[in-house]
């Protein structure tokens, strides 16, 4: 699994929030760049390339949503360890879409590796569960997105090619993020654009309900890419989040 690091304007103090980025299916850690710019004013980010997606191997191989969750763990725990460069600040899951699934499956694996989880048009609606509901979903919001967002997710999907987009959307829509996210202990920002039809906001205030420090936000004039489209209001929502983390 190929990781990237968003370049800082400055150092960072000690202790600074730790922002893992993780992106949807068929995208890569560049459908994040415009947030990650946001966020590194904040603390240190990081962004993989799921395994089979953008520059990471494997392309074509279907792996479960809790697969590629285990993929994220021995980098995060080898930076943790490594002396010098600690992870000693707080870390923050993000996740995007199906990224959204594998944080939860992330922070599972790992009850104690994140203080914060933040979920971005986490799928999948259990109203339209099926490669049907969802698809039509998907054409719609393709159809409100930005010129540029539009162009970005493209490129990622001419990049990945459709065996990697087929193989990741069978894995998505095998997953139960409403059941799993139940076991999570970690507090968690369900976070939306406010048209976004892949994520309503029925379901996003279901989600939320289920943990005990659950809170559900819209991000206005945005749909489903809102990292990309809204990145600074996004980030502007993930920085309050992580703030009342830090105060409690």
């Amino acid at each position: 699994m190929r990781w990237f690091r968003a370049r800082a304007p400055r150092g960072h103090g000690p202790g600074s929030p730790v922002f893992v980025l993780v992106h949807g299916v068929g995208l890569s850690h560049r459908s994040f760049s415009r947030l990650a710019a946001e966020l590194v004013a904040h603390g240190p980010v990081l962004a993989p390339d799921l395994t089979g997606f953008g520059r990471s191997p494997g392309r074509g191989r279907r792996l479960s949503i809790a697969q590629l969750a285990e993929g994220l763990l021995p980098h995060l725990d080898a930076l943790a360890a490594r002396p010098g460069r600690p992870l000693d600040g707080p870390v923050v899951l993000v996740g995007h879409s199906l990224g959204a699934q594998v944080v939860v499956e992330a922070a599972r694996l790992r009850p104690s590796l994140a203080a914060g989880i933040v979920l971005v048009g986490p799928v999948v609606d259990r109203r339209a569960p099926g490669l049907v509901g969802q698809g039509r979903r998907l054409a719609l919001d393709m159809l409100r997105e930005p010129p540029i967002t539009a162009a970005m997710v493209a490129r990622d999907y001419v990049r990945g090619g459709p065996l990697s987009y087929a193989a990741g959307t069978r894995s998505m829509l095998r997953h139960r993020i409403d059941e799993r996210l139940a076991g999570v202990t970690s507090p968690v920002l369900v976070l939306r654009g406010r048209h976004d039809p892949v994520a309503p906001a029925r379901w996003a205030g279901e989600l939320a309900a289920l943990v005990v420090d659950g809170v559900h936000r819209d991000v206005p004039g945005a749909v489903h890419n809102v990292v990309h489209s809204r990145p600074r209001e996004a980030g502007r929502e993930i920085a309050a989040f992580v703030a009342r983390l830090r105060r409690s």
